[in-house]
Parts: C-alpha cells; sequence; structure tokens
C-alpha cells in the first residue's frame, strides 16, 4: 500500500493526539474510500511554543494520504471539532475526497 504524506509533516512523527473520523466505507466517483479523518499533532521544539497541526487523512484500497490542512502556535479557536465541522457543512466532504484523490493520481 503507497502511503503519501507532505514533507513537512515529518516534524510529527507520533501518532495524533486526537482524531475525528469523518467517513467510513464510502464510494466517490467509483474509488472506495476506506477511511476519511482529520488529526491533531502537537509538538514542542526549541525555537517555538507547542504547535499543532491539523491534518487531513484519506485511505482507499491501495493507498494512503495525509496532508497538512492547519498549523499554528495559537489554534485555540481553530480546533479539530470546528474543522470538522467545517469539512462536512461548509467545504463539502466530496470535494475534500476528491482533492486527495487528485493528489494521490499525481503522484
Amino acid at each position: 500500500m503507497t502511503f503519501k504524506r507532505d514533507s513537512d509533516l515529518n516534524h510529527w512523527k507520533d501518532d495524533p493526539i486526537k482524531s475525528i473520523t469523518i467517513l467510513k466505507k464510502y464510494v466517490v466517483d467509483g474509488r472506495d474510500v476506506n477511511n476519511f479523518e482529520i488529526r491533531q499533532y502537537t509538538h514542542q521544539c526549541s525555537y517555538q511554543k507547542n504547535h499543532t497541526v491539523y491534518t487531513i487523512y484519506l485511505e482507499t484500497n491501495d493507498s494512503k494520504i495525509e496532508t497538512k490542512y492547519n498549523q499554528g502556535t495559537q489554534m485555540r479557536e481553530n480546533n479539530i471539532e470546528s474543522i470538522a465541522q467545517c469539512i462536512t457543512n461548509l467545504i463539502g466532504i466530496n470535494s475534500t475526497i476528491n482533492r486527495l484523490l487528485i493528489e494521490l493520481d499525481n503522484s
């Protein structure tokens, strides 16, 4: 199984501290989506305060992709629940998944 991950996410090596599953076992444009979720990683490095990155993760039958969605040191108002709500209510699940599938196809 291929796993494509943004190179700048190498800074966050541990498991996510929190994740919210948006969809499981779903079909988009004839492709099986096994898992689609938002993940939250927090890290403290010597140069910054605790900083957080939110990612979107997609798993199909033959590949996985994780890409950065939002990042910063002051993320209190931009928490994982509001990001999940934004994707499900405003941006649209299908458009976000299609963007990730296009990214996988281009790799």
